[in-house]
């Protein structure tokens, strides 16, 4: 099995009652070589309107990365899936990794407690 690895830093910021957590899972057709992983919380940390949530994981055997974000959204979940989409996309590309493809998206409205 590859390097199932984790971003240093876990972030462990409170999401607010108007945002919606973006997690996503992208697979990459030419594998990785390991430095994809800071490279992609690097992207997620100055990446302007989003806030990274958890930690970065990273399967080289399997190419897979995994991430989640939460972005404010003020209108309804079809919003958040549809921006959540085009920011994970930015954010692979902003962390160099432009082979990747997104392959599972999930959005999760934060608790409004």
């Amino acid at each position: 099995m590859g390097r199932v690895g984790h971003a240093p830093a876990a972030y462990a910021r409170h999401v607010t009652g108007h945002e919606y957590v973006i997690s996503f899972t992208a697979v990459n057709a030419v594998g990785l070589d390991g430095d994809e992983q800071e490279r992609l919380d690097d992207a997620l940390r100055q990446m302007p309107g989003i806030h990274p949530v958890g930690v970065v994981r990273c399967d080289t055997a399997a190419r897979t990365l995994m991430a989640a974000f939460a972005i404010p959204v003020v209108q309804a979940m079809a919003e958040a899936a549809r921006d959540g989409g085009r920011l994970a996309k930015e954010v692979l590309l902003a962390a160099r990794i432009p082979d990747a493809r997104l392959v599972e998206m999930t959005v999760r409205m934060s608790d409004p407690a």
